[in-house]
């Protein structure tokens, strides 16, 4: 082995390591609650793996270990991505909400000062043209 291939192994191998074990555990507690696997999760779960290793290999890097403790810390990273990912995804749709719902409400209130000016600009024509009102509004 090159010694650059085997510099790639000592450096990442035991974060490759935790990666494969953790995902070997989340699907084991899938199928202990009684989740049926679909191909669609197995590639969601790959598409996240790339982020789930830069998020392991900071993790692993800032707590200073190697090792089995650099793979532990990356199976624990696998196995609880999905709710990390849950709950981001789950307070950006609240905020989104947010923003839409005041939205609307300005919207709304501008809808209705237009109508509002409209209806009165119409009844001021009626009441000058049936002599109610003079056309200066005295």
């Amino acid at each position: 082995m090159t010694p650059g291939v085997e510099a790639l192994i000592a450096k990442y191998g035991w974060i490759w390591v935790g990666l494969t074990f953790g995902l070997a555990a989340k699907y084991a507690l899938l199928i202990k609650r009684g989740v049926k696997i679909r191909a669609w999760l197995v590639i969601a779960d790959i598409l996240l793996l790339p982020m789930v290793a830069l998020i392991a290999f900071w993790i692993v890097k800032q707590a200073g270990v190697d090792g089995e403790g650099a793979a532990l810390l990356t199976a624990a990273a696998t196995v609880g991505a999905d709710r990390v990912v849950k709950l981001y995804t789950d307070r950006f749709l609240r905020q989104v909400d947010a923003v839409l719902l005041d939205t609307v409400a300005h919207r709304k209130a501008a809808i209705r000062e237009e109508v509002q000016a409209e209806l009165s600009a119409n009844r001021t024509m009626q009441d000058i043209a049936s002599g109610k009102r003079a056309i200066g509004g005295e």
